[in-house]
């Protein structure tokens, strides 16, 4: 392949769009399209791990402090179903990457690293039409939407995976 030389890295960096709220509605599909956030529910303490692209129009954001989201936006929806669902879409996630590659560096329970050089110089696979499957089957098997940086490195991956959101794919 022209585009690539041995020596250099081809690293995806993999980030689950809004995971906490894609779970939420998987599990209720109703919150499809509405302001919520993942948060404690039936009370105004603690902090939000995440709202919704929705929600997000209206100011809120993950940490910010549950009451304060209220005051911006007193209709906003709180639901949170607890780790051990996340836990499981994680792992279903990394589990389909699995596929592609053997060793993964999670750095959290929605975002990776992947190494995918090999598959890319042996496979003869352009790193984009990759991402792309990589994508569209995280939506299609898991409706887990993501967003994916292509970048020689780890911190540009990152970089590339936060330029475009939601269902993003970005090349450094």
């Amino acid at each position: 392949m022209i585009f690539l030389k041995n020596s250099v890295k081809v690293i995806f960096h993999i980030d689950l769009n809004q995971f906490f709220c894609s779970v939420a509605m998987i599990k209720n599909p109703r919150l499809k399209g509405k302001a919520f956030a993942i948060g404690r529910e039936n009370t105004t303490r603690g902090v939000l791990s995440t709202a919704s692209y929705e929600a997000r129009k209206y100011g809120i954001h993950s940490g910010m402090p549950l009451i304060e989201a209220l005051q911006k936006l007193p209709s906003l929806i709180v639901v949170n179903y607890g780790y051990e669902l996340y836990s499981e879409y994680s792992k279903k996630f990394f589990k389909l990457l699995k596929e592609y590659v053997k060793d993964i560096e999670q750095t959290s329970i929605d975002e990776g690293y992947l190494d995918v050089t090999d598959i890319t110089l042996k496979v003869n696979r352009h790193p984009v039409d990759l991402a792309k499957e990589i994508q569209a089957r995280a939506l299609k098997e898991l409706d887990l939407p993501c967003s994916i940086g292509i970048a020689p490195t780890l911190y540009l991956a990152k970089m590339a995976s936060d330029m475009k959101k939601p269902l993003g794919i970005t090349v450094l």
